[in-house]
């Protein structure tokens, strides 16, 4: 290769480095880097390769690794998880039952990044926020899926998230009594899915617009979330077949301004017509790929 050349690719290498030390947006889930390789080591190569200076959004899933080190998992979040990142996803691989979850480090998210971070969506792991950390000013929406997080833990933390828009569970097993307090204004969708050991939603968010409940009936508040008019409720369990007749004598006392009502059961029976919600977009099925009707 000529010099000349050689020096202008040179130069373009070291542009091209040096621009990807600070790429802002990290998709780094399997069907992105590829199937051949291990993609640990990828994931690892290319963020101990990030200067971690322009961060805005790192998305790591890792469902179809057997089993990824704890020291990896929490190098790459020193390096990630700075001022300035808005979006964070991370999923760590299924662990089994005699093995303990990774310890998400909760003081990283209060280094500057809780002005920043706008979209935070974590799953397998246990999340333990402790008081005194901090508030997240630009936290718009939060998931937490097979997250271990205690009901104090998960009601402290939402205390200091004023600004979330968009809350959603999804097999959180330590959540028995879900407690949502007032000042979350802006919190307009509430979902929660199969939290197996959930008793109570207690809810004083005033803003509510959807709720969507998939999971065994449980006792439900949303005080004075009078704007909930989109409500999707999904029973889960053989056996319980009371979900229509809660839909008849209990929905309307927590939503009495539903326009929009989906109800789903796994093995219910029922073919009288919800005369209270006549007039509204409603839809009753079953699940098995039965077929559902209007009602």
């Amino acid at each position: 290769m000529p010099l000349r050349d050689a020096a202008h690719l040179g130069c373009a290498s070291h542009t091209f480095w040096r621009s990807w030390r600070c790429y802002p947006n990290l998709d780094l889930r399997q069907k992105t880097l590829g199937l051949d390789g291990d993609h640990i080591s990828k994931v690892d190569h290319i963020l101990k390769n990030h200067s971690g200076i322009g961060m805005k959004k790192l998305r790591i899933e890792l469902f179809d690794c057997d089993k990824v080190d704890s020291c990896y998992i929490s190098s790459w979040l020193r390096i990630a998880v700075t001022a300035g990142i808005e979006e964070l996803t991370l999923y760590l691989p299924a662990v089994p039952e005699d093995e303990a979850y990774y310890s998400f480090p909760c003081s990283l998210l209060f280094n500057g990044s809780e002005n920043s971070i706008r979209y935070l969506d974590i799953g397998i792991c246990a999340f333990r926020p402790t008081v005194g950390l901090g508030h997240w000013r630009s936290l718009t929406i939060l998931y937490l899926r097979n997250v271990l997080i205690a009901n104090n833990q998960l009601e402290g933390l939402l205390y200091n998230c004023a600004a979330l828009e968009h809350l959603g569970l999804l097999n959180c097993p330590e959540i028995v009594c879900l407690k949502i307090p007032c000042l979350m204004r802006r919190l307009r969708v509430l979902r929660l899915t199969v939290c197996r050991n959930l008793q109570m939603i207690d809810n004083s968010a005033p803003n509510i617009f959807i709720f969507d409940f998939s999971g065994s009936l449980v006792s439900i508040s949303l005080g004075s979330a009078l704007q909930v008019n989109n409500v999707c409720m999904e029973c889960l369990e053989f056996g319980q077949s009371n979900i229509v007749l809660h839909a008849r004598t209990k929905l309307l006392t927590y939503a009495p301004n539903v326009e929009t009502l989906v109800i789903s059961s796994l093995n219910e029976v029922y073919s009288e017509r919800l005369d209270e919600y006549k007039g509204l977009g409603i839809m009753a099925r079953r699940r098995q790929g039965q077929r559902g009707a209007q009602v």
